[in-house]
C-alpha cells in the first residue's frame, strides 16, 4: 500500500530545499529570466544568452511554485521573492522575446536582443518557443489575476494557431520532414491549448475555440498516430505506402509518449470523455513502458524500435535519423520524471497494482542513478550504464523544467488525493 503522504512530502522536500533552491541561483534578478546555459554537470554558466523555450518554462515553474505556496502547501517559499522573479521573467518575455510580428524568437543575449539561428537570418526558428511562452503567460496571469494582460496572450495564442493552419512555421531543433505528420505539434498544442484555457476560465472568459482545437489535437493523436498492432503512438507518420521499413517511421519516443498521456488524461478529465478514451491511454501507457524499458540496465531508452530495442531501418541521411542512431540508448531526466507522475496518475484514476509497480521501479532507478553526491540538480544526461554524458541533447542547456514540474504536479495530485480520502 502507497503512502500518499509521505509521497507528497518527499516532494515538498525536494522542491523546497534541493530544486527550487537551485535554480534560484541562476535566475537574473538584473534583466529578467533565467540563466540557464549550464554545463551537464551543473557547476559552470556556460553562456548568458536565453532561449524563449526555456524562459517559457521558467515562468510556469515560477508560477505553480507561487500558486502552491500560497495554498500553504509549499509553506517554505517565500512568495513575495518569487513573485519578484515571476515579474521579471514575465516582462522579458512580454518584451523581448515576442517580436513586433508577434512571432517568438527563438534566441536572445542576455538584455533581450534577438539573436538569428541560422543563414536564413530569421529568429523564429520554432514554434515551440511560441507555445512554451505561452504556456507561462497563461499560468503567470492566472496566478496573478491580471486581467490587463490576457490580450497578450489572445494575440499569442491566435498567432500560433494561424502559423500552423498555414504551415508558415519551423520545429528547430528538429525540423520535421518533408511528408511527414509528427506527434510533436498536436502534442505540444494540446497542453498549451489547456493552459490557455484554463487561464481564460479564470476571468469567466470563453475558452471552447481552445478547448475544441485541443480536443482535435488529441483525437489526432490517438485515432491517427495510434499504432494499433504495438499499443504506442508512432513520432512520424508518411502517407507513403510501406514506409515502415523506414528508422524514421518505425521509431517510438517512450518519453514523449508518457508526457502525453497525462495531457490526454488531464484535458479528458476536465473537458469530458475520458472514460471513453481510458482503455487506449492505458494499453499506449503500459505498451510504450514495457518497450522503452532496459531490461539489462534499467530505466528507459531515448528512442527505441516498435518491436523493441535498437532503432533500424532504411536512411534518408536527415540530422534527425542520426540523433535517434546516435543516442537511442541514452538515459534522459525528462522521460523519468514523466514516467513518475503518469503512473501516480493512473493509479489514481483507476487503482491498479501495475501503475504502483511502475511508479516504484522508476523510482528506484531515478534515485539510484540522477542525483550526483551532494548536488541539489540531477546530472541529467546519462549514457546506457547510467555514467555522466558531457552531450547536449536539444538546446544547449540545463533544463529547469521537466522535473519540477512533474514533481509539482504530484504535490497537487497527493494534496487534492488526501482531501478526497
Amino acid at each position: 500500500m502507497m503512502d500518499y503522504k509521505s509521497i507528497k512530502d518527499f516532494y515538498i522536500s525536494e522542491v523546497g530545499n534541493n530544486f527550487l533552491p537551485y535554480w534560484l541561483e541562476y535566475a537574473d534578478e538584473e534583466y529578467g529570466g533565467l540563466l540557464n546555459c549550464i554545463s551537464n554537470d551543473g557547476g559552470r554558466l556556460l553562456s548568458y544568452n536565453k532561449f524563449t523555450w526555456s524562459q517559457g518554462r521558467w515562468l510556469w515553474v515560477l508560477s505553480t511554485v507561487y500558486e502552491l505556496a500560497g495554498k500553504g502547501v509549499l509553506a517554505s517559499v517565500e512568495r513575495k521573492s518569487i513573485l519578484s522573479l515571476m515579474r521579471g521573467t514575465y516582462g522579458f518575455i512580454k518584451n523581448c522575446s515576442i517580436s513586433s510580428s508577434g512571432r517568438c524568437h527563438f534566441l536572445l543575449d542576455r538584455y533581450g536582443n534577438a539573436i538569428a539561428g541560422n543563414d536564413s537570418g530569421r529568429t523564429d526558428l520554432s514554434i515551440y518557443a511560441d507555445c512554451f511562452a505561452l504556456i507561462g503567460i497563461s499560468a503567470y496571469i492566472r496566478v496573478t489575476h491580471d486581467a490587463e494582460e490576457v490580450v497578450l496572450a489572445d494575440r499569442l495564442c491566435s498567432s500560433i494557431v494561424e502559423r500552423l493552419g498555414t504551415g508558415d512555421y519551423l520545429t528547430d531543433p528538429y525540423p520535421i520532414p518533408p511528408g511527414y505528420k509528427v506527434h510533436g505539434v498536436p502534442m505540444i498544442m494540446i497542453n498549451t491549448l489547456d493552459e490557455y484555457a484554463m487561464m481564460r476560465e479564470s476571468f469567466g472568459l470563453d475558452s471552447s475555440a481552445a478547448v475544441s482545437l485541443a480536443s482535435r489535437e488529441l483525437s489526432f493523436i490517438l485515432d491517427c498516430l495510434y499504432d494499433d498492432a504495438h499499443g504506442v503512438i508512432r513520432e512520424h507518420v508518411s502517407s507513403v505506402a510501406n514506409s515502415d521499413v523506414r528508422l524514421i517511421d518505425r521509431h517510438v519516443n517512450p518519453g514523449h509518449v508518457l508526457e502525453d498521456a497525462w495531457f490526454w488524461i488531464e484535458h479528458l478529465e476536465r473537458y469530458g470523455g475520458l472514460e471513453e478514451r481510458l482503455a487506449r491511454i492505458e494499453r499506449i501507457v503500459s505498451s510504450t513502458f514495457e518497450l522503452g524499458w532496459d531490461d539489462e540496465y534499467g530505466g528507459l531508452f531515448r528512442f527505441v524500435d516498435c518491436d523493441k530495442g535498437a532503432p533500424h531501418g532504411e536512411l534518408f541521411g536527415t540530422p534527425y535519423e542520426k540523433l535517434i542512431a546516435d543516442t537511442w540508448d541514452m538515459k534522459l531526466w525528462w522521460p523519468h520524471s514523466e514516467a513518475l507522475y503518469i503512473s501516480l496518475l493512473l493509479h489514481r484514476i483507476t487503482g491498479r497494482d501495475c501503475y504502483e509497480e511502475m511508479y516504484g521501479k522508476v523510482r528506484s532507478y531515478v534515485y539510484s542513478t540522477f542525483p550526483e553526491g551532494t548536488d541539489r540538480e540531477w546530472i541529467q544526461i546519462r549514457k546506457r550504464n547510467g555514467c555522466p554524458e558531457d552531450k547536449v541533447v536539444a538546446l544547449p542547456v540545463k533544463d529547469p523544467f521537466h522535473i519540477m514540474r512533474d514533481y509539482l504536479k504530484i504535490i497537487e495530485l497527493l494534496d487534492t488525493w488526501d482531501e478526497t480520502d
